[in-house]
């Protein structure tokens, strides 16, 4: 069984980071070259246990076995990105829709514009983000994908999270994500776009999903 709490606890995840592959770990922060996983987590440290008032950092674990983190860093208020990490040997489990739905289910956040970033062609993060509600937006970084949802209140977050799942029908689908930014029907969730600015975390990591959740 997995538990998610609300965690900064540098021991498991840095033992989380190096429960996955070089491949996972550039994928996540959106790396070229090597990525050994000590030097992954000493740079990357301080987005990853990033705890209030700067963020949340949810972790889940199988046990005493991290398997999971999902970060969710707030560079100003109202806004936020999002990242979800999954040690290799538990991707395509579920363990990302479950750290995201019990963030959601939080209610801290209805209203806010959070952001994430993925690889082009990762299309495993690509359906996690639009199961979620997200919609994409316009991208600067050439390889990468951006993706925007305006956060509704919980109950209307369940609609849109089972409709996006259960509904196979591209249009009916669509209409789900649209139901999650109908929050923002003046579409302030994407202010930033086109102004030729990357957007990055406090601690200038870029947020992005691992494939396959």
């Amino acid at each position: 069984m997995t538990t998610v709490i609300e965690v900064a606890d540098r021991e498991r995840v840095a033992a989380l980071v190096g429960a996955c592959s070089p491949e996972s770990l550039r994928s996540r922060f959106l790396m070229g070259g090597p990525a050994r996983p000590a030097d992954v987590f000493r740079r990357y440290q301080r987005f990853l246990l990033a705890g209030p008032p700067d963020g949340v950092a949810l972790l889940a674990v199988s046990g005493e076995v991290p398997v999971g983190l999902l970060n969710f860093v707030s560079p100003a208020p109202g806004e936020a990105e999002i990242g979800i990490l999954v040690a290799d040997a538990w991707q395509r489990q579920g363990i990302g829709s479950a750290l995201s739905r019990w963030l959601w289910a939080s209610g801290r956040w209805p209203g806010w514009t959070v952001r994430a970033t993925v690889r082009a062609g990762n299309t495993g993060a690509e359906a996690l983000l639009l199961r979620q509600g997200f919609r994409p937006v316009p991208s600067y970084e050439r390889g990468e994908r951006d993706f925007a949802l305006v956060v509704p209140d919980w109950a209307t977050m369940t609609d849109v999270m089972k409709e996006a799942a259960d509904d196979q029908d591209t249009a009916r689908a669509d209409g789900a994500q649209r139901r999650a930014a109908g929050a923002d029907p003046r579409g302030r969730g994407d202010r930033h776009a086109g102004r030729g600015r990357p957007r990055r975390s406090p601690a200038g990591v870029p947020a992005a999903l691992l494939p396959g959740r």
